[in-house]
């Protein structure tokens, strides 16, 4: 991703967090954008009181999770929580990637005007954030408004900073309330649901994209262009993604080496997977498979604590009653 002019780009595996309240804009919090070069520990379950929080994935694949039900981002899509929505990633990594995320304090009574904005219009913007969507597709101008916030974040010395910040995030949400009205998350073409589905047959064996261009019946470049545009990510980091979540599969529920898992999957070598899996979970395989291991274990003894609690609830319930 080529980085805003004027500010300092993470370096891979680093994040940059810009606090915009010491700048006058009491409405956000915080403004932080990433660059992860291999997964980093998942999220715990937080919230943000009276304020919204809104991601833009520019690259990867994320997963959020909030009421208990989880979101699959992929390059290009927006993930949103409403304040005081408690949300996390599961058991999920931060994954490898690029993301932006924004939390906006949502006015209160007695507020000054939100965002600078006369009351008709803060009011009439505020009531459309409250109804965005959870999961939508970005517009191809997200990522830059993104960048421009950044750039008037980093210019401490310029004299009108304050006004140049409040433009630019009233740019973005409006922005991001129209990639919303237009791109509310749907599912892939056909032409590339059935190549996926083909591409999840053959997951163990080593599938080249010349392969995949001829069945869609598309030039290379075009082939390339295309699943991106639908899928957020190349296609070979498709592969190589879909080829470590069956290797978790595998970890997680069979006695199968890893060695053994890592050949099965089409890795030249047990030390290559390792290095691949590392990157997109944050763990080795071997201690992906003992935490595995732990929870099982967990899971058996409170479902065995269980039953002998609800045997003896019988037991005393039996003994108590008249004969």
């Amino acid at each position: 991703m080529k980085p805003p002019p004027s500010a300092t780009a993470p370096a891979p595996g680093e994040r940059l967090i810009y606090a915009l309240q010491a700048a006058g804009v009491a409405e956000v919090p915080m403004l932080g954008w990433y660059r992860y070069a291999q997964a980093r520990e998942g999220l715990d379950l937080h919230s943000h009181p009276g304020a919204m929080e809104i991601c833009f994935l520019v690259r990867g694949r994320q997963v959020y999770r909030t009421r208990q039900r989880p979101y699959v981002l992929h390059g290009g899509d927006f993930f949103v929580t409403q304040p005081d929505e408690a949300h996390d990633t599961g058991d999920q990594p931060q994954e490898k990637g690029i993301l932006y995320w924004l939390i906006l304090r949502l006015p209160q009574r007695g507020d000054a005007p939100f965002l600078f904005c006369p009351p008709e219009e803060a009011a009439r913007l505020v009531s459309r954030l409250r109804a965005l969507p959870r999961h939508f597709r970005g517009g191809p101008g997200v990522q830059r408004h993104f960048e421009r916030l950044v750039e008037a974040a980093e210019a401490r010395d310029e004299p009108m900073r304050r006004l140049l910040l409040y433009n630019r995030i009233v740019t973005l949400l409006l922005e991001v309330l129209e990639a919303a009205r237009r791109n509310r998350y749907g599912e892939v073409s056909p032409r590339i649901a059935r190549l996926l589905a083909w591409i999840d047959t053959r997951i163990t064996e080593t599938i080249a994209l010349e392969e995949l261009a001829a069945r869609s019946r598309l030039s290379l470049s075009r082939f390339k262009t295309r699943f991106k545009e639908e899928v957020g990510i190349p296609p070979a980091e498709y592969i190589l993604r879909r080829k470590v979540e069956k290797a978790r599969e595998a970890l997680a529920t069979g006695g199968e080496s890893i060695t053994a898992i890592a050949f099965r999957l089409g890795f030249s070598s047990s030390q290559y997977f390792a290095t691949v899996f590392r990157r997109y979970t944050g763990r080795s395989p071997s201690d992906f498979r003992g935490q595995s291991a732990g929870a099982r274990r967990d899971q058996f003894r409170g479902r065995a604590t269980r039953r002998t609690r609800a045997a003896s609830s019988r037991r005393a319930s039996s003994e108590s009653s008249p004969v």
